[in-house]
């Protein structure tokens, strides 16, 4: 009986914790719903609490969390906006909730962040077509109307004489206005990558701070300047350039696309990649913040120049990994 009573009670306090986190999830996503100002903030952290419930429980009753938040948000804001908001974010949280609860490793958490973050941002694209009536096909159409829109709207408003005042024709700015949506239309892919990486980045880096300030977790991301991508992402970047060259050489616009895409979500990894690169050699070398900061002020004069290097370093350091042989050496002494 004792036991049958311990039983119930863990239980009750299970599903009392529960209603505790749906409840501060419906209240950050009200603020951000009713405070537009606070949306990009709270669409960030949402999903931490189903994450603490998963870890502190099980992932079923983050489950019933979640979808006990999606009825009380589809009350106030209604059922579309609810719908569409839990499509983008909600499985992502379930997904870190779980992976942090078994330990996993945090790159492996945050390479299954990405892919459900892109699978749920284009499972919302997706239902934001069928809801609104206008195919995927018809935003890229929306692309190339705004050329007229905006060339029409700065005749309108007088910016375009005084452009032609200053040297730029008419149809040079209706041109530069082209080239940008063509770019756009091309980058699409890679943008929506690169967005679906950021929002699971950002994500993790939310959910592992509070679960560290809980005592939930012990490992997490190791310092800065110890990140490094592993030594096979070099052949995405080769698959990137052969596909692009490819596609250039026999004309095939599918395959110049993949590869300026995947060039497109690497630059940022890369770039990332050698700034921890950098962080690292300023950490061995003991520089003082003086030379720091001066050699900072150099870069941002210099900003190419400096994406150049960075790209550069971060692309050939996985393959190196000097770093690596820099603290077994350290570690050796």
């Amino acid at each position: 009986m004792g036991d049958n009573y311990m039983h119930t009670e863990g239980r009750v306090a299970a599903l009392a914790e529960g209603a505790l986190m749906a409840a501060l999830t419906v209240v950050l996503v009200l603020t951000g719903y009713f405070i537009p100002l606070f949306q990009v903030f709270t669409n960030i952290i949402w999903t931490v609490p189903i994450v603490v419930l998963i870890v502190r429980r099980s992932l079923r009753l983050g489950v019933m969390a979640t979808l006990v938040a999606g009825l009380a948000i589809a009350f106030f804001t209604g059922p579309v906006n609810a719908a569409l908001l839990f499509i983008q974010f909600a499985a992502l949280g379930l997904v870190y909730g779980y992976l942090f609860k078994v330990k996993a490793r945090p790159g492996q958490v945050l390479a299954a962040g990405a892919v459900v973050a892109l699978f749920s941002l284009l499972l919302s694209l997706g239902v934001t077509s069928k809801l609104t009536g206008l195919p995927l096909g018809g935003l890229l159409q929306e692309f190339e109307a705004t050329v007229n829109y905006t060339l029409e709207f700065y005749r309108r408003t007088g910016m375009l004489e005084h452009m032609g005042k200053s040297g730029m024709t008419p149809e040079q700015f209706q041109a530069a206005l082209t080239t940008m949506i063509n770019l756009l239309k091309l980058l699409l892919p890679g943008i929506l990558i690169s967005a679906s990486i950021l929002a699971a980045f950002v994500n993790y880096l939310a959910a592992e701070k509070i679960l560290q300030r809980l005592g939930l977790i012990e490992r997490g991301l190791p310092p800065f300047r110890y990140w490094q991508l592993p030594w096979y992402a070099i052949w995405g970047v080769i698959a990137g350039l052969g596909l692009w060259q490819l596609g250039d050489y026999y004309g095939l616009a599918f395959a110049r696309q993949a590869g300026v895409n995947i060039l497109y979500v690497y630059l940022p990894l890369l770039v990332g990649n050698g700034l921890a690169a950098v962080s690292f050699l300023f950490y061995q070398l003991k520089l003082a913040p003086f030379l720091k900061a001066v050699l900072v002020i150099i870069a941002l004069l210099n900003v190419p120049v400096a994406l150049v290097s960075l790209v550069t370093l971060g692309l050939f350091d996985p393959f190196f990994s000097y770093r690596r042989r820099i603290n077994t050496a350290g570690k050796g002494e």
